[in-house]
């Protein structure tokens, strides 16, 4: 690879992941009711009460930092995500691609899938699974590094990658479409473009 390749890649990966971690700024609020409305729902006897009222009472009650609880680890995960995400698919489908010598459809599902698996297993769970404990009602951390230090001595390692399974399900089978569609999507827009430069050079010839 070369210089300006590698530049382009990094700056791609850094873009990302700020472009993930921003994101995540804006909408945690939304985050944080969904998640709250989500416990409330598994507790027994329990009338669930409405998106707005949840984000008043938590306001009126504990402040808007409070909403916010949980969103460094959040956007933490999702600005790491983005970047193992866009480098493991560009790594693994330069590695297939030069060991198959072929560079289609099937190469682009394949690395998507090797992308998905990196970032959810890597990358996505131990944040996931912090962020749904500070979330959770009756947590009284406030800070990632003493929630998850308080996670692991009271119920171990493992409990960082809780649920993997469905996860990763999902998120395999989501990075290998978004990539595939991408990858069309992009083909079909140089195509469209070489075309129509191609036409315009003939008409000035004519």
């Amino acid at each position: 690879m070369d210089k300006k390749q590698s530049t382009s890649t990094l700056t791609s990966i850094l873009a990302g992941g700020l472009a993930g971690a921003s994101e995540t700024v804006v909408t945690y609020p939304a985050e944080f009711v969904k998640t709250r409305r989500q416990l409330e729902v598994s507790r027994k006897g329990f009338k669930p009460s409405s998106s707005l009222t949840i984000l008043r009472s938590t306001i009126a009650n504990h402040g808007l930092s409070n909403v916010y609880s949980g969103c460094q680890t959040l956007a933490t995960s999702n600005a790491i995500k983005s970047g193992v995400r866009f480098f493991s698919f560009e790594t693994s489908k330069r590695y297939l691609t030069r060991v198959s010598g072929k560079n289609n459809t099937s190469i682009n599902v394949a690395a998507g899938l090797c992308a998905g698996v990196t970032e959810s297993v890597y990358a996505s769970m131990p944040f996931d699974n912090i962020k749904t404990k500070m979330q959770s009602i009756g947590n009284t951390h406030t800070r990632m590094i003493r929630c998850a230090m308080h996670m692991a001595k009271t119920e171990g390692v493992k409990v960082f990658w809780k649920a993997t399974t469905p996860r990763l399900v999902r998120l395999t089978l989501s990075s290998s479409i978004t990539f595939m569609v991408y990858d069309h999507a992009v083909s079909i827009m140089n195509n469209l473009t070489a075309d129509e430069a191609e036409l315009r050079t003939m008409r000035q010839m004519a």
